[in-house]
């Protein structure tokens, strides 16, 4: 394995690396922010059980062995509970208990989900997809409070703006991944194997850039150490 392979087939863990490093060093402070660091630090480390299971996969418990679907379903849950509670908490917004009921539905389908229709190691486009559209609509609702509502807080240049925006790109982008490219993957495997590793580095791609933005509104982040903003 060449250092360019290594860099893609590891990007989904060295890509978190950026923001832990800026937690690490700035300490980033405000109330939300301990949202932020809970996503990294877990989002870390079920990203390394998956890759390496998949490269290392004669040292995992054989029901692991080539499937590493089971910390990639994790991943996807603790994502939008980490990363949708902090949209939540970081304004206020008119209607927040919709909001709020928003995400108690996502937690009760991935229940209902994985008790009575798939397997947690089955790879389920259904609740990636579902965990995208309720992020996506958690930006929506933060990006047309933020541009609409007088505020003494100006969110345009809060630190939240740059972390919501990267975390809708990232979903706006792989939400057609698993709505559509997925399931043409699955039906022209044998045909096109080229289509599949597209689909990955654009996946792959897309999250190292979501870690940039959000070690960036980390990093901007340090100077709200001595203040009472949000």
């Amino acid at each position: 394995m060449n250092i360019q392979q290594f860099l893609l087939v590891w990007s989904e863990v060295w890509a978190l690396l950026i923001p832990l490093t800026v937690i690490a060093i700035f300490r980033p402070a405000g109330k939300p922010v301990a949202l932020l660091i809970a996503y990294v630090i877990t989002g870390f480390f079920l990203n390394f059980c998956a890759i390496f299971t998949l490269v290392y996969p004669n040292l995992v418990p054989p029901f692991l062995k080539y499937n590493n679907n089971i910390f990639y379903n994790v991943h996807s849950f603790f994502m939008v509970i980490f990363l949708g509670s902090y949209i939540l908490k970081i304004r206020p917004y008119k209607y927040k208990f919709l909001l709020k009921g928003l995400i108690i539905l996502y937690v009760a389908f991935v229940v209902i989900n994985f008790i009575f229709f798939e397997r947690p190691l089955f790879y389920s486009t259904r609740h990636f997809i579902t965990g995208s559209i309720v992020l996506i609509i958690l930006c929506l609702f933060y990006f047309i409070n933020s541009i609409q509502e007088e505020s003494q807080v100006n969110w345009l240049k809060h630190p939240s703006f740059i972390i919501s925006f990267g975390i809708c790109l990232y979903h706006c982008v792989t939400f057609f991944i698993f709505l559509f490219l997925l399931p043409m993957f699955n039906s022209n495997y044998n045909k096109d194997p080229a289509f599949a590793h597209l689909m990955m580095k654009i996946t792959q791609i897309t999250f190292v850039i979501f870690c940039i933005l959000l070690a960036i509104g980390l990093y901007q982040y340090r100077g709200f150490k001595n203040k009472a903003a949000p």
